[in-house]
């Protein structure tokens, strides 16, 4: 993850990379990272737009990159493109869904093609076609479109109507030579991974609208791991963090290969020393986009808290307690996180200005502190037991 990997992916692949609105710090292009392109398919002049997500450096390690704003840059360089002489506008985004409505909304495009939110959906309005298709290749929507050029008095006329395919990747039958490369990995993996930690008493729940929207017993694991690794007050784990997405039902029995499935990361533990104000302030954090899935939710240990939803964001938390009293705005507490967090990722910024007690290059990796204290009880006995409620519950 990081710059460093990007740029090595990046030059490594015998296919483009592209996207308009990522430059370096001062603004110059990025090397071997393209932006707009044009092709002439079968008479049509075509245009693909490439535009990532503004809020990369809020929750990912963007390093210096500089990203532009998705929406703006995004049309901007669709009218562009129409002036340049394209007559069918593709937006190839990485956005999430209020990006999309407004890109749909502005009429720049003809089809958008996006990701991010993880969710499945197709919509035509008559003027654009649109598709996000989920997540890990799940389920996938073909988009054929039929194009039909008249001329009328030297004028060229474009018409074009979509049809949207629906392919569930679950009943595809795979190719044998790609499976036979999947199966060896798969076997490498398994040899070295695939060693037992301990069963779980209860089901565990790591899909994605859980982990980024309420209590969840994957969640209280992690969060307890680290406060067990750290000997901390309370501990914070990022929800989208937690990326399995999958149950596991009441008997399973947990390997490393669960646990690194879960937090592939490579984040560290670390701890640091907050007065209670800014605990209040991560939280806040935490909750200020949960109607969009945001992956800043908080899943906690040591803590608990109530806030209201429908509040705005910055003003959510009705109540939090820590080891079971009123958090004080003044008293010093010790809580644990990662370093992704705790450098201001998923826009904890509130974590900052601490005193670090286990910084990064201290901490253990997260994923081993979870397996270290599966090992160390023998079992998993985390539930869901009311650390994170809604005004009402």
């Amino acid at each position: 993850f990081g710059v460093e990997n990007f740029t090595e992916k990046m030059a490594a692949s015998n296919y483009p990379w592209a996207a308009i609105n990522i430059t370096n710090a001062d603004g110059s292009p990025v090397e071997g990272l393209g932006g707009v392109m044009m092709k002439d398919i079968e008479g049509l002049k075509v245009a693909l737009i490439p535009v990532a997500q503004d809020t990369t450096p809020e929750v990912s390690s963007s390093g210096d990159l500089k990203f532009l704003p998705t929406v703006d840059t995004a049309i901007a360089a669709a009218d562009q493109a129409r002036a340049d002489g394209a007559e069918f506008v593709i937006g190839v985004v990485q956005t999430d869904n209020s990006n999309d409505q407004k890109l749909i909304s502005s009429g720049a495009f003809d089809v958008i093609m996006s990701g991010d939110d993880h969710s499945y959906g197709t919509f035509y309005d008559g003027r654009t076609a649109y598709v996000e298709t989920s997540i890990d290749g799940y389920y996938i929507s073909p988009l054929d479109v039929e194009v039909t050029i008249t001329e009328d008095d030297g004028r060229r006329k474009i018409r074009w109507v979509p049809n949207f395919r629906f392919i569930d990747t679950a009943t595809v039958t795979p190719d044998p030579e790609t499976q036979a490369l999947v199966d060896k990995f798969q076997a490498q993996l398994d040899e070295s991974l695939n060693v037992p930690l301990g069963p779980t008493e209860g089901p565990l729940d790591s899909r994605r609208n859980v982990v980024r929207g309420e209590e969840s017993a994957m969640g209280n694991l992690i969060a307890d791991a680290m406060r067990w690794a750290t000997g901390a007050d309370a501990a914070i784990a990022n929800g989208g963090g937690i990326r399995a997405d999958r149950v596991y039902e009441p008997g399973t029995v947990l390997t490393r290969k669960d646990i690194l499935t879960e937090l592939p990361f490579g984040n560290a533990t670390v701890l640091t020393e907050l007065p209670g104000s800014q605990i209040l302030a991560a939280i806040e954090n935490g909750v200020s986009q949960v109607e969009k899935g945001s992956g800043r939710f908080p899943q906690v240990s040591g803590m608990e808290f109530v806030y209201d939803p429908s509040a705005p964001a910055g003003s959510r938390v009705v109540s939090l307690k820590i080891n079971g009293e009123d958090v004080d705005p003044d008293k010093l507490y010790k809580v644990a996180v990662n370093n992704y967090i705790l450098g201001g990722g998923d826009g904890y910024s509130a974590l900052g200005g601490g005193r670090v007690l286990i910084d990064e290059g201290n901490g253990n990796l997260l994923a081993n502190d979870v397996m270290n204290y599966i090992e160390s009880k023998g079992k998993v006995d985390a539930k869901v037991e009311g650390r994170i409620k809604t005004v009402g519950q």
